[in-house]
């Protein structure tokens, strides 16, 4: 029950930015269903604070649930993958599980990319990803791909890249979701088929005019000659009838259909979810978190806590505007997420340890440094 006109008077004061006062939500390129996430902040605000002045509590979810793990932390989360619990692991990765390789993340004030991006003389720093400005002064961004392609500078996977790896050699990864650009899932020997990269990567490049493949070697190599030289990357651009770049997601383009159609049966599926070194900022990809089931357990490695539900959220659940799904760590309705702070290499460090998978993980450390060798 809601009290009679509350939202009807708000939505005639406050219709949801970017629709119609007649549609009442907003339509959002690459989002599978409307949540809050998708409405205006300001007028979910006014509702929640007019719902309270009018007396509305939100009807309870029902009773405490039984804790899954045995315990709430990594030795619970090992021992529930131990028992045979978990088959289908997705892991949800940001750029945290790459800092310990060299490469910045985006937003951390002072070291991440957006903050290292004064050089480049851009209208905004996230002008380098905006595919018309690409279109217009290419320079930045392929000076920026020399920077951090891990082909072109000397960047190697961490220890989560490669504890990603052994899961799926173990026979438990479902798939690795990352937000990352720099390939190192590939580099570490994740399959194409265990992967889907949210935001595309380096691993393939296509001409922005044809929309035509080009060797992903050969777009490295014109990088590498840098923008006028013989082989260089303008020479690239009239030999394919356009600029190339990665398959990298800019401002402006849709997601890989990969995303869209790996989506639904993923998380469905999934029994065990890992995030790991994510700000869970950026949309759609945070609100993979609510897909799975509320049976999954899901295990949070992150430097700080991200993701947890607001406490108001519970009054958009009960109008339909929300699922509710953040992460829960406290309390008594904490009974399935597990929040493991510190960097994502000594959590991942600490699962092999706890699964006595050391011997195994050694063996994939000690083959990347041999295939390193001359």
């Amino acid at each position: 029950w809601v009290p009679a006109g509350v939202i009807d008077s708000l939505v005639g004061t406050h219709a949801p930015v970017g629709t119609d006062e007649t549609d009442g939500v907003a339509e959002v390129e690459d989002a599978e269903e409307t949540s809050s996430d998708d409405l205006d902040g300001t007028f979910l605000s006014n509702l929640i604070q007019q719902l309270k002045m009018d007396g509305f509590t939100p009807t309870p979810a029902g009773p405490p649930r039984l804790q899954m793990l045995p315990s709430m932390d990594l030795s619970g989360v090992a021992k529930w993958i131990l028992a045979g619990k978990a088959k289908k692991i997705i892991v949800m990765a940001g750029a945290g599980i790459s800092v310990s390789a060299g490469i910045p993340d985006f937003r951390t004030p002072g070291t991440g990319l957006y903050s290292n991006l004064e050089k480049y003389n851009l209208p905004t720093p996230q002008s380098i990803f905006d595919i018309n400005y690409f279109r217009e002064h290419p320079q930045a961004f392929y000076t920026l791909v020399s920077e951090m392609h891990p082909e072109i500078v000397s960047f190697r996977p961490t220890p989560t890249h490669f504890f990603i790896h052994l899961l799926e050699q173990k026979g438990l990864l479902q798939r690795a979701w990352t937000q990352n650009i720099d390939s190192l899932e590939t580099q570490a020997g994740v399959s194409a088929a265990k992967l889907v990269a949210a935001h595309g990567n380096f691993d393939s490049a296509t001409c922005i005019t044809t929309g035509k493949k080009v060797d992903n070697k050969e777009l490295i190599q014109a990088i590498k000659q840098g923008e006028h030289a013989p082989g260089g990357w303008r020479e690239l651009e009239q030999k394919h009838g356009g600029l190339v770049k990665p398959d990298i997601v800019f401002f402006g383009e849709s997601l890989p259909e990969r995303f869209h159609s790996l989506l639904e049966s993923d998380f469905q599926a999934c029994d065990l979810l890992l995030v790991m070194g994510t700000s869970l900022n950026v949309q759609p990809f945070a609100s993979l978190l609510s897909r799975v089931g509320l049976d999954c357990p899901r295990v949070l490695v992150n430097r700080e806590r991200v993701g947890v539900r607001d406490p108001d959220e519970s009054y958009l659940v009960q109008l339909g505007l929300s699922k509710g799904g953040g992460f829960v760590f406290d309390g008594e309705q904490c009974y399935r997420d597990v929040f493991a702070q510190g960097d994502c290499d000594a959590g991942s460090l600490e699962l092999v340890r706890l699964l006595g998978w050391e011997e195994d993980f050694k063996a994939l450390m000690k083959a990347d440094v041999k295939a390193l060798s001359p």
